[in-house]
């Protein structure tokens, strides 16, 4: 890693920690116990039906899903939303087989979503210093792992989570195909150092940015407090900026790589305007992607705090 962790400012009590820790190893366990298709298929119907059980994760997903597409009606909005539990209940699947990948095989389950996501990709990881903005979209996890396994290691930007043990074991993952975590407390400085060093850094953009780290960026024609962090670096780097997000293959445990055009430097000036700007194209090219492949974004986070 290339830093050294930084807890949750508010972590769990030890004992919490503890029994959420062997929980997840069991359940990791288990799922191993059985085929990959299986043990996906399990999650997607076990998770899928957390819209049913969670009123408050319903809640927040059918509001931002309203709000985002008030066109569709209320039908759209269960599916959609029933589709990303269920997405997600195959990401826990596929984590659990993440020993089973290697250089040989990872391009069994990876495409790319067209041949110009495969050209934009190709330029990308031809050794020059770059910045990707993802997300939590689809697998964002193996997004991160299959890049090493391609041989092209990434360093991503991680909010510690308020289990240490699980925060461990998560990076305990990551790194085993070269992926390089950088905390969040510490990202500023090692990112720089990185790019300038020709690397490539993926940085989440869809995630409320916590007080003055948040600027007031549109992301489906409302204000959510975003992080201007990947324009700011882009600046001071001069490396371009890409959304990039890994796109699942309907309920299978095929994926393919979208990458959007990249998207040039903004200009050496102080201007906060520009930056908010830039950032604000970033965001509508990451809203496309989440428009094209709705039930793959995570709607049960409260992305949208101003109002």
């Amino acid at each position: 890693m290339s830093a050294t962790p930084r807890r949750h400012k508010k972590p769990l009590s030890p004992a919490r920690q503890w029994i959420e820790y062997a929980g997840i190893r069991a359940l990791l366990g288990a799922l191993r116990a059985m085929p990959l298709e299986r043990s996906s298929d399990l999650m997607a119907k076990l998770v899928g039906a957390g819209v049913l059980v969670s009123a408050r994760l319903r809640h927040v997903g059918m509001d931002n899903l309203k709000r985002a597409f008030p066109e569709r009606d209320e039908r759209w909005h269960r599916e959609v939303l029933r589709g990303s539990f269920r997405s997600l209940g195959r990401l826990a699947a596929e984590v659990a087989w993440f020993d089973d990948l290697r250089p040989g095989n990872i391009r069994e389950r990876i495409g790319f979503t067209s041949p110009e996501s495969e050209h934009h990709w190709r330029n990308i990881v031809r050794g020059r210093r770059q910045i990707i903005a993802t997300g939590h979209f689809g697998n964002w996890e193996l997004f991160a792992q299959a890049q090493g396994l391609m041989g092209h290691p990434i360093h991503i930007v991680h909010r510690p989570l308020k289990n240490a043990r699980l925060d461990d074991l998560l990076n305990d993952l990551r790194s085993r195909a070269g992926t390089d975590v950088i905390y969040k407390h510490a990202a500023a400085r090692e990112i720089l150092r990185l790019l300038r060093a020709d690397e490539m850094v993926a940085i989440p953009i869809d995630q409320h940015a916590i007080g003055t780290q948040g600027t007031p960026i549109p992301f489906f024609g409302r204000l959510a407090a975003t992080t201007t962090a990947p324009v700011r670096l882009s600046q001071l780097t001069r490396a371009p900026l890409s959304v990039a997000v890994l796109v699942r293959r309907g309920e299978t445990n095929q994926h393919d790589i979208l990458v959007r055009p990249p998207i040039e430097p903004p200009p050496p000036t102080r201007s906060e305007t520009v930056l908010r700007d830039v950032m604000t194209r970033v965001n509508l090219e990451f809203e496309e992607v989440v428009r094209q492949y709705p039930e793959q974004w995570l709607w049960m986070h409260r992305r949208w705090r101003l109002g």
